[in-house]
């Protein structure tokens, strides 16, 4: 941790920059690094970002799992000075905007946590190079995010060549230690999120002091925004699925707690300060939107052309296991959308929905599991969600609807539909696959 707390709207401080410095005399045989970070993060190994995908390592409730990831990073490194760099953001375990599910005020609540360890093979030798006293942090441009709100970014904040070797460390300071979170260690297996289209903007629309994108369809991921702005430019980007008279309509993301009013514009939402140096590209690092429009704000009628903003499609990398057509062009759209829900729905887990909950509502996924093993291959993703069901029971043994959660759904929303995940889910796959490794390793 980097002197960051656990935030509201109008407390937070920004997303840390990590990194620890190290030397290398002679090039080590292999270069194996494990990344534990609760919350999300972003890696650089002498500036190379080489994340596995958007929203690492995983979704979790952190007194259950911790997991991990591992990279070979042997090529990565060099003779002399190298760094390993580090990103973090909130996640869900610091998920001030899930507080319609209590995750505000989970046992596991904190700022974001990362732990890592480099393993140096040199012939018989091995050093290990880990998050200790030398790991050092400074404030970065991102200065807002949450799974649910969004993410706010000022451009005029970033550190030229921060993750590399030779900068300028005057103003950094020493991390945080922290003791370790309750939950198991788990190295990640899931597949990873990964962008897998780019959709430009069917119309662009003036509607009062902004512009209105429509990319034409329902889909899960972000908007990329490109532009050459002035220093100081402040770009703000709303979206959603409904248009109401022409605008924009926030009904499908809202909930009705008037006495939370102030909170609604900040759902999907994205923010962005330009420091005018050229063209500046922005893709938000911590969160994901289900979206078909959006608005946006603060540029002028010459910049918002449909090159401002591209729609980047984020799913699970499930891989294609079968597909369906026939002469019914009815059905073949049926399967069509059964196909894209499906993949929009499934970022690390199934979710019940991409743009208001980004929940894992266990009856959903149970329901959906047969479909879903004849057109992709999830069982790499239900395996690790699995484990994080079986964990998630309480003493008595009851489940809750939703996992991962703090506590919430043990007493509304769960129940034996919901409980059928534990079971349907190794079920299917044995009957699609053969395989019994769920039954066997949850």
């Amino acid at each position: 941790s980097f002197g960051r707390k656990t935030c509201r709207l109008d407390d937070w401080v920004s997303a840390p920059y990590l990194r620890r410095d190290f030397a290398v005399d002679v090039l080590p045989k292999k270069a194996e690094l494990t990344v534990c970070a609760l919350g999300f993060y972003e890696l650089f190994v002498n500036g190379k970002k080489i994340t596995k995908g958007h929203l690492s390592p995983y979704i979790v409730n952190s007194d259950q799992v911790l997991p991990y990831d591992t990279y070979d990073v042997t090529d990565l490194l060099v003779v002399g000075e190298n760094v390993l760099g580090f990103i973090l953001g909130n996640g869900m375990q610091n998920g001030f905007g899930g507080f319609i599910w209590d995750f505000d005020k989970t046992a596991f609540l904190s700022a974001p946590n990362l732990a890592f360890a480099l393993e140096l093979i040199t012939g018989d030798k091995k050093t290990v190079i880990e998050a200790d006293e030398n790991l050092i942090g400074h404030p970065s441009p991102i200065i807002f995010d949450d799974l649910r709100y969004g993410e706010k970014y000022d451009a005029n904040q970033e550190i030229a060549n921060w993750n590399l070797p030779g900068c300028d460390l005057s103003d950094w300071m020493p991390s945080i230690h922290r003791s370790t979170n309750r939950g198991e260690a788990m190295l990640c297996d899931a597949r990873p999120i990964v962008a897998t289209q780019e959709i430009k903007a069917v119309s662009v629309t003036p509607v009062d002091d902004g512009y209105l994108y429509d990319f034409g369809v329902n889909l899960v991921g972000l908007t990329r925004l490109s532009i050459k702005g002035k220093k100081g430019q402040h770009i703000v980007i709303d979206h959603d699925e409904l248009i109401e008279d022409g605008r924009l309509s926030r009904k499908s993301i809202m909930f009705d707690r008037p006495h939370l009013a102030h909170l609604n514009p900040y759902v999907q939402r994205t923010e962005y300060t330009c420091r005018g140096e050229g063209i500046e590209t922005y893709i938000p690092h911590f969160t994901y939107y289900g979206f078909r429009y959006a608005f946006i704000t603060g540029v002028e009628a010459n910049e918002a052309t449909p090159e401002l903003l591209t729609a980047v499609v984020m799913n699970t990398s499930l891989g294609d296991r079968g597909d369906f057509s026939c002469s019914n062009e009815i059905i073949n759209k049926l399967q069509e959308m059964t196909r894209r829900s499906t993949l929009g729905n499934f970022q690390h887990f199934p979710n019940d929905c991409p743009h208001r909950e980004k929940n894992g509502w266990t009856a959903d996924a149970a329901l959906s599991a047969e479909q879903t093993l004849l057109n992709f291959e999830p069982e790499d993703n239900y395996l690790m969600w699995e484990k994080c069901i079986v964990r998630a029971m309480n003493d008595e043994g009851a489940l809750p609807g939703i996992v991962p959660t703090g506590g919430w759904g043990f007493h509304w929303g769960n129940g034996p539909v919901s409980d059928g995940a534990l079971f349907e889910l190794p079920y299917r796959i044995y009957l699609h696959t053969g395989k019994p490794d769920m039954l066997i390793k949850a």
